[in-house]
């Protein structure tokens, strides 16, 4: 069993790698903000509503294949110089058959490594730590938890190219239940790394356990209050948190598997997803847009920091974030996307600050012990860029 998940892995960090159509542009620095951009509409059948941007009938047909494939909620908000537009279509639960609302909660799945990003280069910026360090440096109890082929540099767990085996190839035997960031660890530990610092991209959430460790040791707080401080706070963020943490979401979209038996199993408050820095966090779609806004002009960190994020020698990934190719300016757009068991959730927006979508997905039931839904987040990703491609 366990070659065959590695081949998953494998296949899905292969997937991942080719679903980002490589930057042909450098990087650019901190952008002005947008201009005034028009009030988000929910399309209305209402004389007074604004014209509909050309954009939405892509979204829209996404939102009506998704649902028409099972999907039970898919919210969309997207903001433009063209105009604003969202969608709320589905329901919140299918004990209640709410309507799903704009601003419910969601899982943002692995969207949270861009904020444990952020939070590592803050100590860059203090000059805590550089990317080049070794992590062992500042970790000595890293090697006794997984063995490395040599020095791990932090930068390399940031970009995904340290080599690191995958923990969640293991979720089906660790099961759905709380983990340390140790464990986590040392659920990869009996794989084999596909080499060291400075490796080929090979996407490994285990990278950022090793980075949660680091941040708690030279904060001194727990992963949760850490992305508080550096992320959430700072923007006045009110629905975005880690889970695990108290008080907990207040209206929370349910995302739905099936059990082996055909059970419907509602992933909302999956004990897997507590305090972890790869799937932690619980956000709003709107809070997602204005997350990554905040982070593109340099409200977050400094332009050199966002930059550094950013830069071409990473590729289709760069230290917590994704790039797409944007036809309207031959730049980049810059975000991540998130798949865990019952949700997808995604976040772009443009090199220059004026264009940007965030979409979640409670996803159509089904079996999936592994959570990765690759085909989900394809998907979710060529809408994205496909809608953004037309706000020009």
């Amino acid at each position: 069993m366990q070659a065959g998940r590695l081949t998953l892995l494998r296949s899905v960090a292969a997937a991942v790698a080719a679903l980002v159509i490589p930057a042909v542009a450098g990087c650019t620095g901190a952008p002005e903000p947008p201009d005034a951009q028009s009030p988000t509409a929910a399309v209305t059948a209402t004389a007074t509503a604004p014209p509909v941007p050309a954009y939405a009938a892509a979204l829209e047909k996404y939102s009506e294949d998704m649902r028409a494939g099972g999907a039970t909620a898919v919210v969309i908000e997207v903001k433009s110089r063209v105009g604003g537009w969202s969608s709320a279509e589905g329901v919140r639960s299918l004990d209640t058959n709410e309507p799903v609302q704009l601003t419910d909660q969601t899982h943002a799945g692995d969207i949270t490594m861009t904020m444990v990003a952020v939070s590592v280069m803050k100590l860059v910026e203090e000059r805590k730590i550089q990317l080049d360090d070794p992590v062992q440096k500042h970790l000595p109890d890293f090697e006794s938890i997984i063995k490395p082929p040599g020095p791990i540099t932090i930068g390399s767990l940031l970009s995904h190219r340290s080599g690191m085996p995958d923990y969640r190839v293991s979720l089906a035997e660790v099961g759905n239940r709380r983990s340390t960031h140790e464990e986590r660890i040392s659920y990869a530990a009996a794989m084999p790394w596909t080499g060291g610092s400075g490796s080929l991209f090979s996407f490994s959430t285990t990278n950022y356990s090793v980075l949660a460790l680091l941040l708690e040791k030279l904060r001194g707080q727990s992963l949760s209050a850490v992305i508080r401080a550096d992320n959430v706070d700072p923007l006045g963020l009110h629905d975005t948190l880690v889970a695990g943490d108290e008080p907990g979401p207040r209206q929370m979209i349910r995302g739905y598997t099936k059990t082996a038996s055909g059970e419907l199993e509602d992933n909302a408050l999956a004990p897997i997803h507590s305090g972890s820095p790869d799937s932690g966090v619980i956000s709003t779609v709107p809070e997602l847009n204005t997350y990554f806004a905040a982070l593109q002009k340099g409200a977050l960190l400094t332009a050199q920091s966002v930059a550094e994020m950013h830069h071409p020698k990473f590729q289709t990934y760069g230290l917590g974030v994704v790039r797409h190719y944007d036809a309207c300016s031959n730049n980049d757009y810059y975000g991540h996307v998130g798949v865990v068991r019952g949700y997808a959730a995604l976040a772009l927006i443009s090199a220059d600050g004026s264009r940007q979508i965030a979409m979640a997905v409670a996803r159509a039931p089904k079996s999936d012990p592994f959570g990765l839904g690759e085909w989900d987040s394809y998907e979710m990703e060529e809408a994205a860029v496909a809608a953004l491609n037309q706000a020009c």
